[in-house]
């Protein structure tokens, strides 16, 4: 889809459009009339689709808090029965109800919306009994206000991001459509089908009545099979019933069962350790530096090692000062700025803040609170271990045999009492707990895994007990691997039998289950 950022907006292509176009007027064949309300015109996309219906004669109200596109969008109708308007949907008041509400709402996060915006926002969802943690994105407002506009056997049909089916303040949004309408299908894409590529989107289609009730899922493989209906679509009802993301509504009943009874049985990652943010910098690319940098400004006393990100860790299940050599020879940024209150300012180091104040950094709210804005608070003690937060191929915990910090893109790990840490990190890489990792964090466009804290806290580990010796041999092991499935082939039995008592088959069904999921998430 095509994205104009700052207002949120994700333009539909014509053969979405036309599909859920259909869709929707299938529901109506036997009318001769209906009312469809668009409340984010955009592009018009819907609009070029639903003239095309001749059968029903159709009353639209189309809405968009653009004037240009909106008399752009206009020009696509030809008929008679619509209404144009100028006006943010969060604003829109109508005595009015609808057949049918179509269409593609911006998805802006609440961060960016005005004061106004979010007043609004707060006030649709307090109305309808929500909490003020579900406005986190218009989106979700857009979706609870149109369902306020329906008719009492109304159709809702929106093109939404995939936070609706996984993030965490969508659980409460998606129990109150559950509650709303008797039928819900949830169509995913095995590709993104659309011009942007960074969002996932999916396609929600909510009947206030049906003679099937419950909630649907199909996913798609390609635009042929949307333009054929050639898809099928299953209700999964154990998925719905559980805390498992909807993402996942391709495994089976008995896949869930299997999994669910496993997690019981273990401890998590809180039981065995404790886990917090990494630094907040506030401006990673000024608080941290390469060595050019720290040189030419002569900065050296005033900085620490740091990882930036867990792209510069790739391949090792232990981090060195070596490491951080070998990324400061390839010029990354591997210094922290680490000025306290009372510092003297050399000259050098002022000309180097003054850049950061050209750059409007003071500004930013998390160094405007400070009592100095370059003294970054809460930097603490360098972490025993990290995991990172976001991944690709497979999530990261790795020890820290360096003196180097890391920022909030990880999570630092400190071992509680009892437990030993390099047992703790060679547990962590079985077939289960990876399965479990992509089970309850999240994803995003282009394939990339997120696990916030509370899902990386509560993510189960089967802990075995090894000593020195077998861990710096699974150290030599990780780093010379092809790949991450050699290790879980040679640690999954070790792991696996021993504490949960999982024998070959099973293993081999966690492994077509974690892969089902992996492959969803890489689009593979």
């Amino acid at each position: 889809m095509i994205n104009k950022k700052n207002t949120g907006s994700y333009y539909t292509p014509s053969y979405l459009a036309e599909f859920i176009s259909k869709r929707v007027l299938s529901h109506f064949e036997n009318r001769t009339r209906m009312s469809i309300l668009e409340p984010s015109v955009g592009d018009g996309a819907f609009i070029l689709e639903l003239e095309k219906e001749n059968d029903i004669k159709i009353n639209l109200t189309a809405l968009d808090i653009n004037e240009v596109e909106l008399k752009t969008a206009s020009k696509k109708w030809s008929k008679k029965t619509a209404s144009f308007i100028k006006t943010d949907f969060l604003e829109f008041s109508s005595t009015k109800q609808y057949s049918a509400i179509i269409g593609n709402p911006p998805y802006v996060k609440k961060n960016i919306l005005t004061s106004k915006q979010i007043a609004l926002s707060k006030e649709i969802h307090l109305s309808e009994e929500l909490t003020e943690a579900s406005v986190k994105n218009i989106w979700a407002t857009f979706l609870v206000k149109a369902n306020t506009l329906l008719v009492k056997n109304g159709v809702l049909a929106f093109v939404l991001p995939s936070e609706l089916l996984q993030v965490k303040f969508a659980e409460e949004v998606r129990e109150y459509l559950k509650k709303q309408f008797e039928r819900i299908e949830i169509f995913t894409f095995n590709d993104l089908m659309f011009e942007c590529k960074g969002q996932d989107t999916i396609v929600l289609f909510a009947y206030k009545k049906s003679d099937n009730k419950g909630e649907f899922f199909a996913n798609i493989t390609s635009r042929e099979s949307l333009e054929r209906n050639s898809f099928i679509l299953r209700n999964n009802q154990l998925l719905v019933s559980s805390k498992v993301k909807w993402t996942h509504h391709f495994l089976t009943s008995d896949e869930l069962t299997f999994i669910d009874n496993l997690k019981k049985e273990l401890k998590t990652v809180n039981d065995y350790s404790d886990s917090k943010p990494g630094i907040v910098t506030a401006a990673n690319k000024f608080f941290i530096i390469d060595k050019e940098t720290e040189n030419k400004y002569g900065l050296s006393k005033y900085t620490k090692p740091i990882i930036q990100k867990g792209l510069f860790v790739n391949g090792s299940v232990v981090f060195n000062d070596e490491d951080i050599r070998e990324l400061e020879e390839n010029n990354r940024p591997t210094r922290l700025l680490q000025l306290n209150d009372n510092d003297k300012i050399s000259k050098k180091l002022r000309d180097y803040l003054k850049i950061g104040e050209l750059e409007e950094i003071p500004d930013r709210y998390k160094c405007r609170i400070r009592n100095n804005w370059y003294v970054i608070p809460n930097i603490s003690k360098r972490p025993d271990a990290f995991f990172f937060k976001r991944s690709h191929l497979y999530p990261k915990l790795l020890k820290n045999n360096s003196d180097a910090f890391v920022t909030d893109s990880a999570y630092k790990v400190a071992i509680k009492n009892g437990f030993d840490l390099n047992s703790f990190i060679y547990s962590f890489y079985n077939t289960l707990t990876l399965l479990l990792s992509e089970l309850d964090g999240r994803y995003y466009g282009g394939g990339v895994l997120e696990l916030i804290p509370s899902e990386f806290k509560k993510l189960p580990i089967p802990y075995v007990e090894i000593n020195q010796i077998q861990f710096e041999k699974f150290t030599t092991d990780f780093a010379n691997k092809s790949n991450i499935e050699q290790i879980l082939n040679q640690n999954d039995f070790n792991i696996l039998n021993s504490t949960l008592g999982i024998n070959n088959e099973n293993l081999q069904k966690l492994t077509i289950i974690r892969n089902k999921l992996k492959k969803k998430r890489l689009r593979e």
